[in-house]
Formats: structure tokens, sequence, C-alpha cells
């Protein structure tokens, strides 16, 4: 009889990236790197973009794992899509930021 080996659950992949495992890193990026670009490319729509976050994401999430194993109550697919969501409208502001119009100087207010 063949045995099978389950799937590490997603919170056990982010309490070996807590460790330095750099193999459940790769395997969480397998999992959730298609949606979490999907997200990020829905909110952006620009492909480089989209690939950035999506680095940006995981990059996020390797640093933070630890804090994450000891704080988190929601699921690892959660917590992935809010750091997307978050870096993906920052690139929004920033693009608008970059675009907008400085006003003319008036005079000082506080002299």
């Amino acid at each position: 009889m063949k045995s099978q080996t389950l799937p590490a659950p997603d919170r056990s992949l982010v309490t070996g990236m807590a460790k330095g495992d750099a193999n459940a890193l790769r395997e969480l990026i397998r999992r959730h790197g298609h949606t979490v670009y999907a997200l990020a490319y829905g909110i952006l729509v620009d492909t480089a973009d989209a690939e950035e976050v999506v680095a940006e994401t995981f990059e996020y999430a390797w640093r933070t794992a630890a804090r994450f194993v000891e704080t988190a109550s929601d699921t690892v697919f959660s917590w992935l899509k809010t750091i997307a969501r978050s870096r993906a409208r920052g690139l929004v502001l920033a693009r608008e930021w970059s675009g907008r119009r400085v006003p003319a100087r008036g005079p000082a207010l506080f002299s």
C-alpha cells in the first residue's frame, strides 16, 4: 500500500519560515503566488507592478513570519492578501502623488 503524505498546513509553513526555512517560503509562494498576483493586478492593471507587489508581499511575509505566528488569529491566506492589497494601494497612491500639482507658494502663515 502506497503511503500518502499530506501537505503541510499554511500556518506550519509560516512557522518554518520563522525558523529560516526557505523551502517553506517557496511552498507558500507556490500555493498562493498566483492569487496574490491576481489581486495585485486587479488593483494596478500593470504586470510589472503586480509582479513587484508579489515579490514585496512574500519578502515582507518572510521578515515578519515570527510575529505572525505569535500574534495572528486570521488565516495565512488572509494575511497575504492584506499585505498584497496594502502594497498595491501604496503603489497607486505613489503614482497619484507623483502626478499631483504643487500649489503656488502663498504667503507664509507662520513667520
